[in-house]
């Protein structure tokens, strides 16, 4: 199950980071809401802000996602990114 909400997709790796798309700090706020992931699990990095998935909770949390290569969450935050520059 990777759609938890009518407009959030969630994107999780085999290295814990999780995103959302649409991509932006809210949207990540408003995943980790829906999760139950508290805020101290936020990383502010540049370019590519995330949620880590609690070390408890990666396969809860993996079920809800579709599960990409560390690889694809960067490219999808970039690319999610670069359509928002656009705008």
């Amino acid at each position: 199950m990777s759609q938890n909400n009518s407009t959030l997709t969630f994107y999780c790796d085999n290295k814990r980071h999780l995103i959302c798309v649409p991509y932006s700090v809210e949207n990540l706020h408003r995943m980790a809401e829906i999760l139950g992931i508290k805020r101290c699990w936020f990383h502010n990095a540049p370019g590519h802000p995330h949620y880590d998935i609690p070390k408890k909770r990666v396969a809860e949390i993996q079920a809800k996602c579709i599960v990409v290569s560390p690889r694809k969450i960067l490219e999808l935050t970039k690319q999610q990114v670069a359509d928002t520059d656009r705008k």
